[in-house]
């Protein structure tokens, strides 16, 4: 893939793809990497890119994603956070959230050291927008824990997570942490201190559990469906679940793994139904495989992580026990969420790209196309296909 940037270039003759509507024949302008100029005719000094009647978007964000293109993010070796970053590109990502797994902390600490060495080092992909790490503080039960490789419960300790906050330098967004376990009170309010958003994940919660958790500061479900419990029954009575909690709280953001495999259509919907695009994000939790034609594949690093296969379109465990990761892309997300499930092209837009820049905290300077803002654009044709994708400005397809 070779990256070019124009100074300034217009990209028109597409229907433009806004929050609440679409515009035929609509236009962008780009000049230095921004967004300058909507809807206007092109200048003789830009280059031009017809986008031959297909749609014009803004970049997708994806905020939960572990790697693809052969890599993982846990890895920890020179290169892999850029080899996958760069596959997802290829695929309308223009801003992702790079994912951490269950592991040693050992590998946990060469993982984050190597994302800062790579994300120091400019590169032609998507923007790296911080880590999100995803373990490993769970429960351990078959159900909640899936296919993260929690083989010992593990306690949040204030000198625990600060070691590892220290070590990332400020790059830490998101932690996740079934917040049923012992000072879990203690790891959101460290995560507050910090500026990190706490996120519910791998739990056993319940949904009294699950409104604690919120008044201690966590408002994220990540991958709800996934390792999070609806109502069960319980000594005699049956008692409300994590799901259906995060989904009355209308102030609890939530997300999906859209690759038609993990989630249902009839659920998508009804979650969709319930929260809106304002509070959805969907993403790929894509692994290593994603962006390969592998049948056999590991989750997580290469010599410590967990053995899969790929079959049906997902990674799975190899008893099929669990699903262990996605093989999905953001633009197989927009075609499982839009063609197959029926939602408005703009509401999906929302939930690809600007409510996960609000949850990242980046709205401000991306997941809409508007003046002022980076300009992260995707290009699709008719049937929804990859055409072109700028991140900020610099060409990547």
């Amino acid at each position: 893939m070779t990256a070019q940037r124009d100074k300034r270039i217009w990209i028109g003759n597409g229907t433009l793809v806004c929050q609440d509507r679409l515009i035929q024949n609509g236009s962008v302008l780009v000049e230095d990497g921004k967004i300058i100029a909507l809807n206007q005719p092109c200048p003789q000094d830009a280059a031009e890119l017809d986008a031959c009647q297909g749609y014009i978007l803004p970049g997708f964000i994806d905020l939960h994603v572990h790697g693809g293109g052969g890599a993982d993010f846990t890895d920890a070796v020179p290169g892999c956070v850029q080899t996958a970053a760069r596959m997802h590109g290829l695929h309308g990502t223009t801003a992702m959230v790079p994912t951490t797994m269950t592991c040693p902390d050992e590998l946990l600490e060469k993982t984050i050291l190597n994302y800062l060495e790579e994300a120091g080092t400019p590169f032609d992909g998507p923007e790296l927008l911080g880590l999100h790490l995803e373990g490993p503080f769970f429960a351990t039960g078959g159900k909640s824990r899936g296919a993260q490789p929690v083989t010992s419960l593990r306690i949040p300790d204030r000198e625990t997570l600060e070691h590892f906050i220290t070590l990332a330098q400020g790059t830490i967004l998101r932690w996740d942490e079934a917040p049923e376990l012992h000072n879990s009170e203690l790891f959101a309010r460290v995560m507050r201190e910090h500026g990190i958003m706490p996120s519910i994940a791998h739990t056993d919660a319940m949904a009294a559990e699950a409104y604690q958790a919120f008044e201690w500061g966590f408002s994220h479900i990540t991958h709800l469906l996934s390792a999070t419990n609806w109502a069960r029954k319980q000594n005699g009575r049956t008692y409300g679940g994590l799901n259906e909690a995060a989904l009355l709280r209308d102030d609890i953001t939530v997300e999906l793994i859209c690759d038609g495999c993990h989630v249902p259509k009839e659920m998508l919907l009804l979650i969709y139904k319930i929260k809106g695009s304002g509070r959805i994000a969907l993403i790929t939790d894509a692994m290593r495989a994603a962006g390969t034609d592998a049948t056999e594949s590991v989750l997580g690093s290469r010599d410590a992580g967990v053995p899969v296969v790929i079959l049906n379109g997902v990674a799975q465990l190899p008893d099929l026990s669990f699903f262990a990761g996605s093989i999905g892309t953001m633009d197989r997300a927009l075609r499982y969420a839009h063609l197959d499930c029926g939602i408005p092209l703009p509401e999906v837009s929302m939930m690809l790209s600007g409510t996960p820049a609000k949850i990242a905290g980046c709205f401000d300077r991306k997941g809409t196309l508007t003046v002022g803002k980076d300009a992260d654009i995707v290009v699709m044709d008719s049937d929804f296909s990859i055409k072109s994708v700028f991140a900020r400005g610099t060409k990547l397809v």
